[in-house]
C-alpha cells in the first residue's frame, strides 16, 4: 500500500507529551523544554520519546539550556524505533563541545518513527562531585524550506515568505512590467527529499495573474539540474488549489521559471502566486513494486551508495564529507585529525608539540616529563629517587617506608611489631585483643565465656536465657512451658484454653458443645432452639408450623337472600332498575383474569360474547373510581387480534382521553411493577398520519439526544459508537472518515436515538446514524486543542473530528460545533451536529 505524502515545505515541530527517562524534563504545551540529570556515578542517559502513530520528520535541533554548554551532552546518539524493541542507530557525536558549536540541527532525508531514543554518556561532574547532563529544547520536526530566492517582488506587502505562511490572503508577486519577462523561484529544503507532489494556491480574484506556462526544474546540489515538468497554456480558477504528481525523485533545490507571453491588449505584466507546498514521501531503503524508483539519496542517516558521515563522527563504513572539522589543519585552538598542546598543557585528548617544556631532562630543579624529588621531600607531584632516605629499612628510631612502634605505642602513623603485647592470649586479669568477663560480670568491653551461668538451661527456680514459669504461673518476665495446664485439650470439669458447658448448661464463661441439647432438630414435645405447638394450639413460648389451619384464606361462598324472590332464581327474571351496593375487594396481581370477589358485579361468559354489555344514548359503559375508571386486560398474542381497550367510531374518534391536571394520554411501555403488570419498553404505535396541534417534546436518559436512520455499513471497516460516517463507493454504504475536511460525511455511529426515522434494521452489517441532534463524537486535539463552541471537521485520524481551519472551510465540510473542550489526545466529546 502507498505511504502517505508528508509536506515538507513548511516547518512544523512534532507535538512531544510522553517521554521516558531516569532524569527530569520539563515539557510545556507539547514543546521539550528542558532535560537535567544527576547521579553519584557516571554513565549512560536515555530518554525515549514515544508516540501514539508513527510521525514524520527530517530534521532535529538540540539547544543549551540554563546552565549553558557547561553540563551539555558531550559523547550522544539518536535511534528510531517502530516498534519500542528492534532499535536504528541514525545520529552520532563524540567530542561535540571541541567542535566549538554553542547548538546541534541536523537535516536529513524524510523518515518515520514511532519511538526516538536519545542516548548520551553523562560523566561532567558538578562541584559537589555529582555526574550531572542538561540542555534545553530538543525539537523532533519538519525543517521546511530554508532559503527562498525571487526574481522580483512589488512592495513589502508581496514577498517570498508569504509563500509558506499558510494565508490565503496574500502571497508573493512579480514587480508589474509593461513587457513579458521571465521570473521564477528557487527553494532551499536544506537537505535530500523524495519529492513526489507540488501544490500551488491561485490569487482568489477574478484576474488570478497565475502563469499560464511554467517549467519545474530540481537539482540535488544546485550544480546539476534536471527538467522535472512543463505546463503549457494553463488555465486557473481563483482560490483554487492545483497539485502536479511527479515521478519520485530526490531533490534539495527546486526552480519554478514563470514564461509571460505577449498578449494583445494587455498593459502590464505580473506572476501571482499565494501558496506552494511540497510533499514527500519517507525514505525507503528498497522500491515497493513495479515502478522504478530513484536510488536513495546518500545521507548522514541511511545509506545510498555510501553513507556519509556526520561531522566528526567516527564509524566504520560511513565516508567523511569535505567539511568534516577533522580535515583541517590542527593548532592549539582549533582540532584537525588532532589537536595540538599548548607547552606544558595536560588537558586530555590533545597532543604533545616536539618542543614541549616536559620533554627535556628532568632534575631536582627543573621539570621534564617528571620533576626529582630531594631526599624525604613530600611536596606532590615529584618523583622519589632511589637514594631518598624514605626507602632505607624501618627501625623504632627512624622511618622507612613506616616507622615501628613501640610495645603497646598508640602514637597515629606507626606500625605494630609482631611481638607487641597487644596480641598475646587474653585473660580475665590482663588483655589482649580483648579482655575476658567474670561469670555474671555486666561491664562494657568486656566478652562473655563460654562457662557463664547465663548460658546454662533455665529453670522454674534459676534462670537461663530465660526463666521458667511453674505449671499455671502468671509471674512477669516467665516463660511458659509445653506441658502448663493452660496448654491441655479442655473438658466440662477442666480448663484448657477454655471450659466446655454440660448440655444445656447456661452458665456464663463456658463454651457450648455441638451436641448440646439445645441445638437439635425442635419438635411438640421436645425442644430444640424452639418448641413447636400442635395445629390449632394457643400456647405461650411455641412456634406455629407451616401446615397450621389458622393459615389457611379458604372460605365457602354464600348464597345471595332476598324477601320478595327464591333464594335460587335466574337473574334475567329482573325488571326494572338494578341497583347494587356492597364491599368486597380481592385483588388480583398480573395478566389474570379477576376473581369473583374482586368486584360487585361478576358476569362471566363461557362463549364469544361479551362479560357485560352496556347501551346507553349518551354514555354505554361508565367507570369511575379514585384511581382507575375503567380497566381491560387482554391475554392475545397479536395486537391484530385483540387489545385490552377498544374503541371504534364510524364517524368520530376511536377513543378520546380528558385530563384535569396531566396528560390526556400516558403510554406506560415500563408497565406497573405493583400489580405485576410488566412493560415491553415500547409505549406508542401509530399506523396511518399522525397530526400533533401543539408542542412536541423527546426527552430520553443521558445527554445524547438526535435523530438517526438506519445504514448499511462497509464490511472492511470496523465501526463503533461515535466514529464520525462518510458515503463510500455506494449511498447507502457507509464507512469511517479518513480524509480532513471531507465534504461526505454523513453522520455519526450512535447507540440509540430519540427519534428514528424509517424502519429498524438489525445485524451486524447495520448501523444506527445520527444525522441531526446532540451526540457523542471522536475527536483528535492532537493538531490543536479543541474548546467548547469550536467548528469541527473531519480529521486525518479515521473517525474522528478536528478543530476546523475557518480559512480552509468550503461547503459541505461543517460536521458538527463541540459542546465539550479537549485539550490534548484524541476521546469523545458531546457535539452538536451541523452538517453543511
Amino acid at each position: 500500500m502507498k505511504e502517505n505524502l508528508i509536506r515538507v515545505s513548511h516547518p512544523y515541530s512534532v507535538p512531544i507529551r510522553t517521554v521516558k527517562t531516569s532524569g527530569t524534563v520539563e515539557i510545556k504545551q507539547d514543546e521539550f523544554i528542558s532535560f537535567v540529570e544527576e547521579r553519584e556515578q557516571s554513565g549512560l542517559s536515555t530518554l525515549i520519546f514515544e508516540f501514539e502513530e508513527a510521525v514524520f520528520f527530517n530534521a532535529i535541533e538540540l539547544l543549551p539550556g540554563k546552565d549553558g554548554l557547561d553540563f551539555f551532552p558531550d559523547s550522544f546518539r539518536f535511534e528510531l524505533s517502530h516498534d519500542g524493541k528492534y532499535w536504528e542507530p541514525i545520529l552520532q557525536e563524540s567530542a561535540f563541545r571541541k567542535s566549538f558549536k554553542t547548538s546541534a540541527k541536523w537535516l536529513f532525508t524524510l523518515t518515520s518513527a514511532r519511538y526516538v531514543k536519545f542516548v548520551s554518556k553523562i560523566s561532567r561532574k558538578t562541584n559537589g562531585g555529582q555526574s550531572k547532563l542538561s540542555f534545553g529544547k530538543l525539537r523532533i520536526m519538519i525543517s521546511g524550506i530554508q532559503k527562498m530566492q525571487a526574481s522580483s517582488e512589488p512592495d513589502r506587502l508581496w514577498v517570498k515568505e508569504n509563500l509558506i505562511d499558510t494565508r490565503p490572503d496574500y502571497g508573493w508577486a512579480s514587480q508589474k512590467k509593461e513587457e513579458p519577462t521571465e521570473e521564477f523561484l528557487l527553494f532551499d529544503l536544506g537537505s535530500v527529499s523524495r519529492v513526489e507532489e507540488i501544490r500551488m494556491l491561485t490569487k482568489n480574484d477574478q484576474v488570478t495573474n497565475f502563469p499560464e506556462r511554467f517549467l519545474t526544474y530540481y537539482s540535488e546540489d544546485d550544480l546539476t539540474w534536471h527538467q522535472l515538468h512543463e505546463e503549457n497554456h494553463f488555465l486557473s480558477e481563483p482560490g483554487t488549489w492545483y497539485k502536479w504528481r511527479v515521478a519520485p525523485v530526490n531533490m534539495r533545490f527546486l526552480k519554478l521559471v514563470f514564461i509571460q507571453e505577449k498578449t494583445s491588449g494587455k498593459k502590464d505584466y505580473q506572476t501571482e502566486i499565494i501558496e506552494i507546498e511540497l510533499y514527500s514521501s519517507p525514505d525507503k531503503k528498497e522500491s515497493q513494486g513495479p515502478v522504478r524508483e530513484p536510488l536513495p539519496y546518500a545521507s548522514v542517516l541511511r545509506s545510498g551508495i555510501v553513507r556519509l558521515a556526520t561531522d566528526g563522527e567516527v564509524k566504520e563504513g560511513v565516508v567523511v564529507q569535505s567539511n568534516d572539522r577533522r580535515l583541517r589543519d590542527a593548532s592549539t585552538e582549533y582540532r584537525g585529525i588532532v589537536e595540538l598542546a599548548t607547552d606544558g598543557e595536560e588537558r586530555p585528548g590533545v597532543v604533545v608539540q616536539g618542543n614541549d617544556k616536559r620533554l627535556k631532562i628532568a632534575t631536582e630543579l627543573t621539570h621534564g616529563l617528571v620533576r626529582l624529588g630531594r631526599s624525604g621531600e613530600a611536596r606532590p607531584g615529584l618523583v622519589v629517587q632511589s637514594d631518598d632516605e624514605r626507602l632505607r629499612l624501618a627501625s623504632t628510631d627512624h622511618p622507612g617506608i613506616v616507622e615501628l612502634a613501640l610495645d603497646g605505642e598508640t602514637r597515629p602513623g606507626v606500625a605494630v611489631q609482631g611481638n607487641d603485647a597487644r596480641l598475646k592470649l587474653a585473660t580475665r586479669k590482663s588483655f589482649g585483643l580483648v579482655q575476658l568477663a567474670e561469670p555474671n560480670e555486666v561491664s562494657p568491653d568486656r566478652v562473655v565465656t563460654g562457662d557463664d551461668p547465663r548460658l546454662k538451661d533455665a529453670t522454674v527456680t534459676e534462670k537461663g536465657i530465660v526463666r521458667l514459669a511453674p505449671n499455671g504461673g502468671e509471674e512477669a518476665n516467665t516463660a511458659v512451658q509445653g506441658n502448663d495446664k493452660r496448654l491441655r485439650h479442655a473438658g466440662t470439669e477442666q480448663y484448657g484454653i477454655v471450659q466446655l458447658a454440660h448440655s444445656g448448661e447456661a452458665k456464663s464463661g463456658v463454651v457450648v458443645q455441638g451436641d448440646d441439647k439445645r441445638l437439635q432438630p425442635a419438635d411438640f414435645e421436645r425442644a430444640g432452639i424452639v418448641l413447636l405447638s400442635r395445629p390449632g394450639e394457643s400456647t405461650p413460648g411455641r412456634v406455629v408450623t407451616a401446615e397450621d389451619p389458622r393459615l389457611s384464606d379458604k372460605r365457602e361462598p354464600k348464597p345471595h337472600t332476598h324477601e320478595y324472590a327464591e333464594k335460587q332464581h335466574s337473574f334475567d327474571s329482573h325488571t326494572g332498575l338494578l341497583r347494587i351496593e356492597g364491599e368486597t375487594s380481592s385483588p388480583s396481581q398480573g395478566y389474570v383474569p379477576p376473581t369473583q370477589n374482586d368486584a360487585i358485579v361478576y358476569a362471566k361468559n363461557q362463549s364469544e360474547g361479551a362479560g357485560v354489555l352496556g347501551i346507553g344514548k349518551a354514555k354505554g359503559v361508565f367507570g369511575f373510581s379514585e384511581r382507575i375508571g375503567t380497566l381491560g386486560l387482554s391475554k392475545a398474542k397479536d395486537n391484530q387480534e385483540g387489545s385490552g381497550v377498544l374503541g371504534v367510531g364510524t364517524h368520530s374518534s376511536g377513543g378520546q382521553f380528558i385530563s384535569q391536571n396531566e396528560y390526556a394520554l400516558f403510554a406506560n411501555g415500563a408497565g406497573l411493577p405493583e400489580k405485576d403488570w410488566t412493560g415491553s419498553g415500547k409505549a406508542l404505535r401509530a399506523l396511518g398520519d399522525s397530526v400533533f396541534e401543539g408542542t412536541l417534546r423527546i426527552s430520553r436518559d443521558g445527554q445524547e439526544e438526535a435523530i438517526g436512520k438506519y445504514f448499511k455499513l462497509d464490511q472492511r471497516d470496523v465501526v463503533s459508537a461515535g466514529d464520525l460516517l462518510v458515503s463510500s463507493y455506494d449511498a447507502e454504504v457507509l464507512s469511517r472518515s479518513k480524509q480532513s475536511y471531507a465534504t461526505n460525511v454523513i453522520g455519526v455511529c450512535i447507540a440509540s436515538s430519540s427519534m428514528i426515522l424509517g424502519k429498524e434494521k438489525k445485524g451486524q452489517e447495520y448501523c444506527l446514524v445520527a444525522m441531526m441532534g446532540v451526540v457523542k463524537i471522536q475527536a483528535d486535539a492532537s493538531q490543536g486543542a479543541i474548546s467548547v463552541g469550536d467548528l469541527l471537521v473531519s480529521g486525518l485520524t479515521s473517525g474522528h473530528v478536528i478543530k476546523a481551519d475557518t480559512n480552509k472551510l468550503k461547503p459541505g465540510m461543517l460536521v458538527a460545533k463541540a459542546l465539550e473542550p479537549l485539550r490534548k489526545d484524541k476521546g469523545q466529546i458531546l457535539c452538536l451536529l451541523c452538517l453543511s
